[in-house]
């Protein structure tokens, strides 16, 4: 009898996890453009455009304001703790598939071949970072819990010498402020936020890229597979009929 129970309880609980649809799902995303920002109050970007693209192909009646835009951390946080997450756009490593369990539909396009994440400096500082080793010797930014705090710790850089920032605006203005050396961060997205936060790009430029990492809509480790398989294909499909593309070159008009 404690068998069958057993069996009915186990049954009961994989059907909360995987009974799934996109209706459950919490969509949060960051202040990272142009794949994702906020434009009066409301999400939008390359990557919001392709998502509600995506739910307009599933049928699902949702529009950028059931996206909510939080800071990073937060969204982290929300992703690893509550099942039925989605968050974006996330870069993805092997740390985030292997070790955190993230499941990634992929890829979203990116604004170049060079996209991705940099150490980027002061000109007037004259920083040669010529290998990974070299950040050790820095005092560096980062944004809390993004990807670029994954890659300087994976480099070994001393805790000590990390500097972790809410948001991405507050990053490159304590850079222009010299409160560190160099910062960890996507080029393009800083070139964005220098430009909100009054400070001049032309003062700055990357001194080491890392190597390129695609970028995805990561969901909670335990969402449904069927539903994770059936956004892979609407995003394949939407990648072949060229409309990813399309959202793309709207973006890359913008700058």
């Amino acid at each position: 009898m404690k068998h069958i129970i057993f069996i009915v309880i186990t049954l009961l609980f994989s059907t909360v996890v995987f009974a799934q649809s996109i209706e459950d799902i919490t969509w949060n995303t960051e202040e990272y453009p142009p794949y994702n920002y906020s434009e009066n109050g409301v999400a939008t970007g390359i990557a919001v455009e392709l998502l509600v693209a995506m739910w307009k192909k599933a049928g699902v009646a949702k529009t950028p304001k059931d996206i909510n835009v939080l800071p990073w951390a937060r969204g982290v946080n929300n992703l690893e703790n509550n099942p039925g997450s989605c968050l974006f756009s996330t870069t993805i490593t092997p740390k985030r598939q292997h070790e955190l369990g993230y499941k990634f539909v992929f890829p979203i396009p990116q604004v170049s071949e060079d996209s991705g994440n940099h150490i980027i400096a002061r000109k007037s500082k004259n920083i040669k970072i010529n290998a990974i080793n070299d950040l050790k010797a820095h005092k560096i930014g980062v944004v809390s819990k993004d990807v670029g705090q994954s890659l300087i710790e994976a480099a070994k850089v001393s805790a000590s010498n990390i500097d972790k920032c809410n948001n991405g605006n507050t990053l490159v203005k304590k850079l222009k402020k010299g409160r560190y050396d160099i910062i960890s961060y996507g080029f393009s997205t800083a070139v964005n936020k220098m430009k909100e936060e009054g400070v001049d790009p032309s003062e700055f430029e990357i001194v080491y890229t890392f190597p390129p990492l695609p970028m995805g809509y990561a969901f909670h480790k335990d969402t449904d597979p069927n539903l994770l398989k059936m956004f892979q294909a609407i995003l394949d499909g939407l990648h072949k009929d060229g409309t990813a593309e399309t959202i793309l070159k709207k973006y890359l008009n913008k700058e």
